[in-house]
């Protein structure tokens, strides 16, 4: 070190077996390429990352060893540039690209590519390595980040499911998803939702995917309903035990994927994934989605919990704790509604405000416990003199409300005086009634009610007054 800067190279000094000892010990394979794509060196972090002995890899045109098929036009094209041109698109820089190995397992590799002038032609050198590990943790990475925001932000399953097979999908570039979970009453799955890359891509598939019902060990979901194992498939659209081959060639669909979704060992569904390639099973898609199948069963189960509690909140938060009636902020949106629907049918709909007759008499003579017994008593035998449409509820202390859809002002006024009559352990109570005049407001109506309601308990209780039409 001098300087501050660390010596890099060489150093004059050295002699030729040091510099090749060095070589041969880094812990980065190291290439030697000559001007017509022949191997001229090979270090043993070489023999390690792509299986060839150094004996077995010299002499060997280097694209047959290690350049994937697909891209090996392109390798020769760009030595021949490199040559004519003295200039390189990898030349001196780090790149990231795909190699293969002696068992034919493609992987990625980062390296840079030196040009060495020599004699009457140039030579190549490369350091490079196997990135497979980071890569694989990166993609891990992004498909936990993709499936964490969906769960964070999706309000119940569905929602969840569709971020999630786009949310994946892309992270993991598909081109399709499905998902498809155990059908309500049937022995059989059903394609629940299906997210595409494009919004044109894969029409016939994607309806007969959603026409599908799909049993045990049949199509890639039902295979993986029976094993709880992940199915893959080189090229689905070639498989004729494949339900929808047909559908997957003529739209260009190939390789395929499905995970089963597991909560312990309950099986919630399965999803798959399909690309507009061919290809072997990739083993580090397989483990990536192997290890967040089992995150996603557990986030599907919180959020079904979380769900359920939300639930139940908004229910309590229209819910009378005391009665198990709906409050008076349930019953108000339950009147908006049937006062919305009078509108339109121009049915008739009355109103009515019912009150205990001296409750505070009765709870100074028998305390408050035994008046919120009275109430809840109460509550229960008029709910059981009332249609399942007709709206009961608690607006406040010993005073009650009733919405009576669509009945006219006689049978309504009938039904609350069986309502009255039912009025538990002798106790009385007095009720205004209102009937709808067909345009005045929620406020106005209940107010009209209620006017009628304190008439009655002037008059002497225990009795129901009915609102005078020009009242406001």
């Amino acid at each position: 070190m001098q300087g501050g800067r660390a010596e890099s190279g060489p150093r004059p000094d050295q002699s030729i077996g040091d510099v090749r000892s060095i070589i041969d010990h880094a812990h980065e394979a190291f290439i030697g390429m000559d001007a017509g794509g022949f191997v001229i060196d090979w270090n043993a972090q070489a023999e390690r990352t792509f299986g060839w002995s150094r004996a077995e890899a010299l002499g060997q045109v280097l694209s047959d060893l290690i350049v994937p098929p697909r891209y090996r036009a392109a390798h020769v094209a760009g030595l021949r540039h490199c040559l004519d041109s003295g200039e390189g698109r990898i030349l001196d820089r780090r790149v990231e690209l795909s190699a293969l190995d002696r068992s034919g397992r493609e992987f990625p590799i980062e390296l840079t590519v030196s040009r060495q002038p020599g004699g009457r032609a140039p030579r190549y050198y490369a350091f490079l390595r196997d990135i497979s590990e980071r890569r694989f943790a990166e993609r891990l990475l992004r498909a936990q980040h993709a499936i964490s925001s969906v769960f964070a932000e999706a309000h119940d399953t569905s929602e969840a499911i569709s971020g999630l097979l786009a949310g994946l999908g892309e992270a993991m570039d598909w081109q399709l998803g499905a998902w498809w979970s155990p059908a309500d009453g049937e022995e059989v799955l059903v394609c629940r939702a299906v997210w595409r890359c494009e919004a044109a891509l894969a029409p016939e598939f994607e309806q007969a995917s959603m026409e599908l019902k799909l049993a045990r060990e049949v199509g890639l979901a039902g295979r993986v309903w029976a094993s709880g194992q992940p199915v893959w498939t080189a090229d689905l659209a070639a498989d004729t035990s494949f339900p929808r081959c047909q559908a997957a060639a003529r739209d260009g669909l190939h390789a395929a994927l499905c995970v089963p979704i597991l909560r312990g060992s309950h099986f919630r569904g399965a999803i798959e994934f399909f690309s507009t390639e061919a290809g072997e099973p990739d083993q580090a898609t397989h483990q990536i989605l192997g290890t967040i199948a089992t995150q996603i069963g557990g986030f599907l189960s919180l959020l079904e919990e979380r769900s359920a509690l939300v639930a139940k909140f908004e229910r309590l938060a229209l819910t009378d704790e005391l009665t198990g009636l709906p409050n008076r902020r349930a019953w108000q949106e339950s009147l908006e509604r049937e006062l919305a629907r009078a509108r339109r049918s121009g049915d008739p709909l009355c109103v009515a405000m019912l009150d205990l007759d001296h409750f505070k008499r009765y709870n100074d003579t028998h305390g408050h416990q035994a008046g919120d017994r009275l109430l809840r008593e109460m509550a229960q035998r008029w709910r059981a003199q009332l249609r399942a449409s007709d709206i009961l509820a608690r607006y406040g202390g010993e005073e009650f409300s009733l919405v009576f859809p669509p009945w006219p002002l006689e049978i309504a006024k009938m039904v609350l005086e069986r309502v009255r009559a039912a009025t538990p352990q002798g106790q009385r109570c007095s009720a205004g009634l209102a009937v709808y005049d067909g345009s005045e407001s929620a406020e106005d109506l209940v107010g009209r009610a209620d006017i009628a309601l304190y008439e009655a308990k002037a008059d002497g209780r225990d009795r129901i007054v009915v609102a005078a039409a020009d009242r406001p």
